[in-house]
């Protein structure tokens, strides 16, 4: 929702700070790769100095346990990373 209304910052510190360490604490492994995910993708919506590396370090965490658990959002993490790595060149 805070996402959706343009609000990353709020949306980034309810998934760091309140959704992030219930998974991590219930062990939630896939809810807690979606999460990181999903903070790795507003981390890049809100395009801040600096805050390309901290989206790839969350969206690699959330690759390595997606690859793990052999589901099949671990293809579009690594395509989403590979893209983010390699943007197309600007015309």
């Amino acid at each position: 929702m805070l996402q959706a209304r343009g609000d990353l910052d709020e949306a980034l510190r309810i998934y760091r700070e309140e959704e992030l360490p219930v998974y991590e604490r219930l062990g939630a492994v896939r809810d807690l790769l979606v999460c990181r995910a999903n903070i790795g993708i507003n981390y890049l919506a809100r395009g801040s100095a600096g805050d390309r590396q901290i989206a790839l370090q969350f969206l690699n965490l959330a690759l390595q346990d997606a690859q793990r658990l052999k589901i099949p959002e671990a293809l579009h993490i690594a395509d989403l990373i590979q893209r983010v790595e390699n943007p197309p060149e600007s015309v």
